[in-house]
């Protein structure tokens, strides 16, 4: 396992003042500890609300150890103004700092973006909000499933007939994490330029117009609602979950020779030039009439003998699973995703930065930091 640092990595050489809390935040700051940053997690006494998020580790969570692995931790109460000096201090020699307060509380720190502009000129600032930095709702908290159903992510997840859901996986904190931290990135390039930090945002209202940037242009283009379409897809068909004889199967026909393919390999070549079907926008008028007769046909067979058949002849398909499933997964395996997470007595496995450099993927170095005591 390799040490707290790590010079072969990017951002080896680098520090950041991490006082965000929760998800969306820390998520950023372990993507560039990751990559090699020194990431100083700074927590208010009592610590990090994400610590007690279930299952528990003792002061830790399943959650907390996601986004706060390869970073240490200090333990400072902004509202003291001894330890705002702390803060202060370290500002002077670090190079970004990420902060996910609202705007008025930012502004009781003394942590506005003018003023670190004054104080910190070299300083990358990343600040990331629930609903931004302008406008009525900036002021308001929120959180991933809240902004969920605000942008509309919600209104188009689930089944047809269902309820609007939010999606499985947090995608508005993680995505907006992602985005905090490629502009930090982007930030420390320009600062190679022009010697200065400056101020960088993201928000997961923002993030969430940006994704559902198709269902905008869509309902602009047409005029028709945007809608609820399942496992599948409202630009492409078919495609999505089809039942097999045993089990479900997820196909993906994003173009009609791919859909040609697929019915050769489904022995109902006869589909691929049905008026009903010709092209995709027929396919995706008649969808419902589509699915039907595919799953009568995959109906025959079980799950392995379709994915066999369907990857033979060049159609994206694959099964449906659950995710502690990929503890098995031989292409996991094959691309080293899972990396060993050390504990205390203990190691598991945890999905590494999705990106590698010449081949080697950055390492899980430290375990997330127990909850510091008050210095």
């Amino acid at each position: 396992m390799a040490t707290s640092e790590d010079p072969s990595l990017p951002l080896s050489g680098i520090s950041v003042l991490d006082i965000t809390s929760n998800i969306a935040g820390p998520f950023a700051g372990v993507i560039l500890a990751d990559l090699g940053a020194d990431v100083i997690k700074i927590e208010q006494p009592g610590g990090d609300p994400a610590r007690r998020m279930v299952p528990l580790d003792g002061d830790r969570s399943a959650y907390f150890h996601v986004v706060n692995r390869n970073k240490s931790a200090v333990s400072l109460n902004l509202k003291d103004p001894l330890d705002r000096a702390t803060l202060d201090k370290m500002m002077t020699t670090a190079d970004v700092l990420l902060s996910n307060h609202l705007p008025a509380r930012a502004a009781a720190l003394n942590l506005t973006p003018e003023r670190i502009a004054r104080d910190h000129p070299h300083l990358i600032y990343g600040v990331l909000t629930a609903y931004g930095s302008s406008g009525a709702d900036s002021s308001l908290p929120g959180f991933d499933a809240v902004l969920q159903a605000r942008t509309g992510i919600a209104a188009v997840t689930g089944e047809p007939d269902g309820n609007p859901v939010r999606t499985g996986v947090s995608v508005l904190d993680l995505g907006s994490g992602m985005w905090l931290a490629s502009a930090v990135l982007a930030a420390l390039f320009r600062r190679t330029r022009t010697g200065r930090g400056g101020l960088v945002e993201t928000s997961l209202f923002e993030t969430g117009v940006n994704w559902v940037c198709y269902h905008i242009l869509a309902h602009q283009l047409t005029g028709t609602t945007s809608a609820r379409h399942g496992s599948g897809h409202p630009a492409f068909a078919p495609y999505g979950i089809f039942q097999t004889r045993d089990r479900g199967i997820c196909i993906g026909i994003g173009s009609d020779p791919l859909f040609t393919a697929f019915c050769a390999a489904i022995d109902r070549p006869d589909l691929s030039t049905d008026p009903r079907f010709v092209d995709n926008s027929s396919r995706s008028a008649h969808r419902d009439e589509l699915r039907k007769i595919i799953e009568e046909t995959l109906a025959a067979s079980d799950s392995w003998e379709w994915l066999g058949r369907l990857r033979a002849a060049g159609v994206p398909v694959d099964e449906v699973k659950l995710p502690e499933d990929l503890l098995q997964d031989e292409q996991v395996r094959a691309t080293n995703m899972l990396l060993e997470y050390p504990g205390d007595g203990f190691t598991v496995l945890m999905p590494g930065l999705p990106i590698t450099f010449e081949g080697h993927r950055p390492p899980l170095r430290m375990s997330a930091p127990h909850l510091p005591a008050k210095g």
